[in-house]
């Protein structure tokens, strides 16, 4: 079993290789952070991208979360703080040209299938009121994971290797809210390349 793992690694690696443009740039929006972004034959595409996002982002979601964590039944929300949060996403995507009569540089839509990864830091504060009215503070480690829907738009100017894109995603939670649905968006811009060899 082994053996065939490794030789699929090879075939994989080898299969990308192929691909000659890539692109690394910056995400704005939800969540913020770095972008790579690999071509491949036949308008295909994987991408991959690392971040964080603004404390005060999905602050009802946090304070959803509270109320369905068991330990904290009988305990009364007053509020919370996000310390940290670190995204991790990886997709495969699938371009479309967009032919557009007269415009220099090419426009695609796209569409994909991935994943993504949340760590949160939250620091909740709250009150028990049955025992002990002060304001109590418990620090929890929220982490979401789930198949994520992407849908894009990127234009690719003609005399300089910078890419433009838009696009917004669908996210559905397998932990820690098994079933929530999230949405994000971004704007971005990635600087192309090419692998010499």
């Amino acid at each position: 079993m082994k053996k065939y793992f490794i030789l699929l690694a090879f075939l994989f690696v080898g299969y990308l290789s192929f691909a000659q443009k890539q692109g690394i740039g910056l995400r704005l929006g939800d969540p913020v952070g770095l972008t790579y972004k690999k071509y491949l034959p036949r308008n295909h595409a994987f991408e991959f991208g690392i971040g964080g996002a603004s404390p005060q982002w999905h602050r009802t979601y946090y304070q959803n979360s509270f109320d369905e964590y068991s330990q904290y039944d009988n305990y009364r929300y007053i509020g919370h703080t996000v310390e940290s949060t670190v995204y991790l996403q990886a997709r495969y995507l699938f371009h479309y040209n967009i032919p557009v009569e007269g415009m220099e540089g090419k426009l695609d839509w796209y569409w994909g299938a991935g994943g993504m990864l949340k760590i949160a830091k939250i620091k909740y504060k709250y009150q028990d009121l049955e025992n002990n009215p002060a304001t109590r503070t418990d620090v929890k480690t929220d982490i979401d994971i789930g198949p994520e829907g992407i849908l894009g738009l990127e234009y690719f100017f003609e005399d300089i290797p910078l890419t433009v894109f838009g696009e917004a995603s669908l996210l559905v939670e397998l932990a820690d809210r098994p079933g929530s649905v999230r949405a994000f968006g971004g704007l971005g811009l990635r600087y192309m390349f090419n692998i010499r060899r």
